[in-house]
């Protein structure tokens, strides 16, 4: 049996949406909270009525896949994904999103 809530999504933060999501830029520590900055991110799935699992979308932090022949490509690199609950995350313009990103 399914989890329903796993099924529903939040209207603020639907799945797949493009956001800002709380976590540590490069040389933050990351157990210091205020070290950490707004970045560009979307939302993989909601878990629960106020945590989602989001993608942290700054290649940065991107690793190559390890499954893939050509896995420092670009577009095969793996960025990381966290918890987070709504006040750890901001809704955010596509456009603007596009600009972060572009920019990192």
């Amino acid at each position: 049996m399914r989890n329903k809530i796993n099924e529903e999504n939040d209207p603020q933060f639907p799945n797949g949406s493009t956001l800002l999501v709380w976590y540590p830029p490069c040389g933050a520590d990351a157990h210091d909270r205020c070290t950490w900055a707004w970045l560009p991110g979307s939302i993989l799935r909601q878990c629960c009525p106020d945590e989602c699992y989001v993608v942290v979308k700054v290649l940065d932090f991107a690793e190559p896949g390890p499954n893939v022949p050509n896995g420092d490509a670009p577009e095969d690199l793996l960025c990381p994904a966290c918890f987070r609950d709504s006040s750890e995350l901001r809704p955010i313009s596509e456009e603007r999103w596009m600009r972060l990103r572009e920019s990192r």
